[in-house]
């Protein structure tokens, strides 16, 4: 293997490691709720402010899906 391949792979996985550690360090302390919708929005809840985010589409194996977002009115 070339020494330019070996830095460029010790390059990506510093760089990895760091992207993990500051993963770790965002979700650390969150409730279990607050990961779950992480897991679903790929955002965290306090990053919504007063203005809903746009929807997302993907496409998975031929069947695209687009997910809307909109407010959703309290139930007393």
């Amino acid at each position: 293997m070339s020494t330019a391949r070996k830095r460029l792979d010790s390059l990506e996985e510093r760089r990895e490691l760091q992207q993990a550690r500051q993963f770790k360090l965002m979700i650390l302390g969150r409730s279990e709720l607050e990961m779950r919708f992480f897991c679903v929005h790929g955002y965290w809840p306090e990053s919504v402010g007063d203005e809903l985010p746009s929807g997302t589409e993907f496409t998975v194996r031929g069947i695209k899906t687009i997910v809307i977002t909109q407010w959703e009115e309290k139930k007393e």
